[in-house]
Protein backbone atom coordinates (compact mmCIF):
# COMPACT_ATOMS: atom_id res chain seq x y z
CA UNK A 1 0.00 0.00 0.00
CA UNK A 2 1.10 3.20 -0.88
CA UNK A 3 1.08 6.42 1.17
CA UNK A 4 2.05 9.62 -0.82
CA UNK A 5 3.62 12.78 1.44
CA UNK A 6 4.74 16.28 0.87
CA UNK A 7 8.37 17.05 2.13
CA UNK A 8 6.95 19.08 4.79
CA UNK A 9 5.09 16.42 6.30
CA UNK A 10 8.23 14.18 6.56
CA UNK A 11 9.34 14.95 9.90
CA UNK A 12 6.07 14.44 11.48
CA UNK A 13 5.33 10.85 9.82
CA UNK A 14 6.08 7.72 11.67
CA UNK A 15 7.57 5.48 9.47
CA UNK A 16 7.71 2.40 11.55
CA UNK A 17 5.05 0.54 9.26
CA UNK A 18 6.89 1.93 6.28
CA UNK A 19 9.24 -0.76 4.48
CA UNK A 20 10.57 1.60 1.38
CA UNK A 21 10.38 5.43 1.16
CA UNK A 22 10.55 6.53 -2.47
CA UNK A 23 11.24 9.90 -4.35
CA UNK A 24 8.49 10.93 -6.38
CA UNK A 25 4.32 10.62 -6.63
CA UNK A 26 4.66 7.17 -7.12
CA UNK A 27 6.76 3.98 -6.57
CA UNK A 28 8.57 4.39 -9.81
CA UNK A 29 10.90 6.80 -9.25
CA UNK A 30 14.53 6.51 -6.85
CA UNK A 31 14.27 4.64 -4.20
CA UNK A 32 15.92 6.53 -1.47
CA UNK A 33 15.35 3.82 1.62
CA UNK A 34 14.36 0.13 1.81
CA UNK A 35 13.82 -1.85 5.22
CA UNK A 36 15.07 -5.12 5.32
CA UNK A 37 11.71 -7.45 4.91
CA UNK A 38 11.39 -11.18 5.94
CA UNK A 39 9.53 -13.26 3.18
CA UNK A 40 8.13 -16.52 4.48
CA UNK A 41 8.71 -20.08 1.34
CA UNK A 42 4.55 -19.33 1.36
CA UNK A 43 4.79 -15.76 0.50
CA UNK A 44 7.31 -16.33 -2.63
CA UNK A 45 5.81 -19.56 -3.74
CA UNK A 46 2.39 -17.71 -3.99
CA UNK A 47 3.73 -14.53 -5.22
CA UNK A 48 2.12 -12.33 -2.87
CA UNK A 49 6.09 -10.85 -0.59
CA UNK A 50 5.43 -7.42 -2.98
CA UNK A 51 1.72 -7.22 -1.50
CA UNK A 52 2.01 -5.91 1.67
CA UNK A 53 5.13 -3.46 0.96
CA UNK A 54 4.15 0.02 2.60
CA UNK A 55 5.69 2.90 0.40
CA UNK A 56 6.25 6.23 1.36
CA UNK A 57 6.10 8.55 -1.58
CA UNK A 58 7.65 12.01 -1.05
CA UNK A 59 6.53 14.51 -3.79
CA UNK A 60 9.41 17.11 -4.49
CA UNK A 61 8.85 20.29 -6.10
CA UNK A 62 12.35 19.13 -8.22
CA UNK A 63 13.23 15.47 -8.45
CA UNK A 64 17.03 17.07 -9.86
CA UNK A 65 17.46 19.25 -6.35
CA UNK A 66 19.99 17.61 -5.15
CA UNK A 67 20.35 20.03 -2.20
CA UNK A 68 16.30 18.82 -1.91
CA UNK A 69 17.38 15.11 -2.18
CA UNK A 70 20.53 15.30 0.69
CA UNK A 71 17.88 17.07 3.00
CA UNK A 72 15.51 14.85 2.56
CA UNK A 73 17.54 11.65 3.49
CA UNK A 74 19.08 13.55 6.84
CA UNK A 75 15.58 13.35 7.84
CA UNK A 76 14.80 9.66 7.29
CA UNK A 77 17.72 8.85 8.36
CA UNK A 78 17.73 10.93 11.96
CA UNK A 79 14.17 9.24 12.19
CA UNK A 80 15.19 6.06 11.13
CA UNK A 81 17.64 6.15 13.92
CA UNK A 82 15.73 7.24 16.38
CA UNK A 83 12.92 4.12 15.83
CA UNK A 84 15.56 1.47 15.40
CA UNK A 85 15.03 0.58 12.13
CA UNK A 86 17.60 -0.92 9.76
CA UNK A 87 17.61 -0.98 6.14
CA UNK A 88 19.65 0.57 3.12
CA UNK A 89 19.77 4.08 1.30
CA UNK A 90 19.77 4.05 -2.28
CA UNK A 91 19.32 0.18 -2.92
CA UNK A 92 19.86 -1.27 -6.48
CA UNK A 93 17.29 -2.83 -7.90
CA UNK A 94 17.82 -6.71 -8.63
CA UNK A 95 16.22 -8.80 -11.80
CA UNK A 96 13.48 -10.97 -11.00
CA UNK A 97 15.28 -14.18 -11.07
CA UNK A 98 12.10 -16.29 -10.23
CA UNK A 99 10.49 -17.13 -14.27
Amino acid sequence: MDKTITVDQLATTDLRSINEIWLGETHTQLCLWRGEQVFTHEMMSEGTHDQNVRRLCLQLVDPDDQAAIVSIELIVREQLKRMGKEGEFYPAEETNTHL
